[in-house]
This record gives structure tokens, sequence and C-alpha cells, in this order.
């Protein structure tokens, strides 16, 4: 029996979380650590954000930087102590969900909250605060979304600056199957190896499960800078009025 080598460890990748000093009156922006819970080794992202940014955009930002496919399901939470640090142990009126998660909701006493409305830093104020991200309510890929620093920022946002591992395969059993993905693929014994390593590349994973190379840092990049602002156009000048034939000059 072979036994199956430990995967390889997440490579950090990016660049230095803190931006250039950004000119007086530059508006402020939050970094964010995002971390997927329990996976091993780690797998997390930093991304500079505006404040003000809406939940329901947000998700768009965390689906874009940890390479997800917005296939399934999601919601936040403000965790608390206890059951509640977990999502599915928060109290509705702590949860922020779109209008298909709360359908359940009918016949609770507290029904969730509308994910477009509320601003993210009407939740998080100070380094440190923290929300919860659940993706799939199913697998449950809970992720846990940690303010890292507040400053003065003149660059585009969202920005990606930082990350480490790469995404799991969506569908493959939330955390507990991530590890057994590992596992097979690391075994050269695995008697289904062929038709997982065929599974796989449907999924868009070409090398070992959770790895992150440079080209999978650039693609995450660039889908988060995708969700920038386009800057407006600058208004260019008036025309110069047109005369009425035979008019006096």
């Amino acid at each position: 029996m072979t036994t199956a080598k430990p995967a390889t460890k997440a490579t950090r990748r990016g660049t230095s979380a803190r931006p250039a000093a950004a000119p007086p009156g530059s508006p402020v922006a939050y970094l964010l650590h995002i971390e997927l819970r329990d996976a091993r080794p780690k797998i997390w992202r930093q991304v500079w954000v505006d404040p003000a940014i809406t939940l329901r955009k947000l998700h768009a930002v965390v689906q874009a930087a940890m390479g997800w496919h917005d296939a399934h399901l999601y919601g936040f939470a403000v965790p608390g102590p206890g059951r509640a640090g977990r999502y599915w142990g928060a109290p509705n009126g702590q949860r922020f969900e779109p209008a298909a998660a709360r359908d359940g909701d009918l016949f609770d006493v507290e029904p969730s909250n509308d994910d477009a409305r509320q601003p993210l830093n009407g939740l998080l104020h100070a380094p440190k605060d923290k929300l919860l991200y659940l993706y799939d309510f199913g697998d449950d890929w809970e992720h846990v979304i940690t303010l890292a620093q507040i400053q003065p920022d003149a660059e585009p946002r969202p920005r990606l600056t930082g990350a480490g591992g790469g995404c799991p395969p969506e569908d493959c059993g939330g955390v507990p199957g991530f590890e057994q993905l590992r596992d097979d693929w690391n075994n050269p014994d695995f008697p289904d190896r062929a038709e997982l390593l065929d599974w796989l590349a449907e999924m868009g994973v070409a090398g070992e499960p959770g790895s992150l190379d440079e080209a999978g840092w650039q693609a995450l990049a660039k889908s988060v800078a995708r969700l920038q602002p386009k800057p407006r156009a600058k208004p260019g000048p008036k025309p110069a009025a047109k005369r009425r034939p035979g008019s006096a000059v």
C-alpha cells in the first residue's frame, strides 16, 4: 500500500499589503483578509475594497478573488460567541442573504437581511472586526473575512494584493471532500486516478488541487480588477454653434 504524500504547502503570491503613500485627501480603503475556514494548508486572499461596498458586491469580489464560479447560494453573517461563531449558528437577524436564500425564512419570526442593502462599513468598523461568508449551502465553504487595515488609498479598487493556496474545485464535498481529493491525487495507486484527472480537467484544475502558480495568481488578480468601476470619460469641448445660412456674420 502506497502512502499518500502531503499536499504541497501553499505559496504566498502578490505584492505588499501596504500600498504606496496616497496623496492627501485620498479616500479611505479597507484591506480585507479572506480565509477559507478549516482548510489546511491555509487558503487565503488579501483584497482592497471601498468601505461602503455593499455585501452583494462584496460577494462578487470574494468569488473573483478566491476563484469560485458563482454557481451556488451564499450569505454573510456577523459572528457571535459559541455556536454563533459559525454561519448556521448565527441568528437570522445577523445574517445577510440574497432573496433566493431567504425563501426559507417565511415562517421564521426574524427573517434574514437583504445583502444588497447592507454596506460593509456598517458591520466592520475597526481592524480585527470579522464577517462570515458562506458559499454553497451544501458543501458549506465558510470564509472568515477580517478587516486588516484602514488607510487612504488612491489606487483602483477592488484590488487583489496577496494570495495563498488554490481554490478547491466546485462540488467536491466541502473541506472534508477536498482533503480526500488531495489525498487521492497524491496517491499514484488510487484505482480511479484516470477518472479523477478527467473530472479535475473538466473543473479547470490542471495541477495539484490546492496549488496556486503564477499564472493562477495573475488570473485571480485580473478577475478582481474587472470589477473596478470604469473611469468616467471627461467631457470634451462643446462644438461651435452653427450659423444659419445667409445670416449676418
